[in-house]
């Protein structure tokens, strides 16, 4: 039987924006439920001080291209992934 599959969002995780309370639930809430055999992924926005390069940051091309409106206004959807070092298995 397959790992069921959790999509957690967060507007923090660490080590991707300076630590905080809510950065640190971002890595460690995401983590603990993996450890428990679920299959987990996490969105948070890329704020302006995500250094892409630094965190390598990949564009995923087939989910990119897409718009969202937002108050009237078209806005493109880039979605770029990475992965937490500690948090792999």
């Amino acid at each position: 039987m397959s790992a069921k599959k959790v999509l957690f969002i967060t507007q923090e995780i660490t080590p991707y924006v300076p630590e905080s309370e809510l950065s640190l639930i971002g890595q460690n809430l995401p983590q603990a439920i993996q450890d428990k055999g679920y299959e987990i992924r996490t969105f948070m926005p890329k704020w302006g001080n995500v250094n892409e390069r630094r965190n390598q940051l990949h564009e995923v091309i087939r989910l990119s291209g897409m718009n969202i409106i937002i108050d009237d206004t078209d806005h493109p959807l880039i979605i770029k992934v990475a992965s937490i070092q500690a948090a792999r298995r």
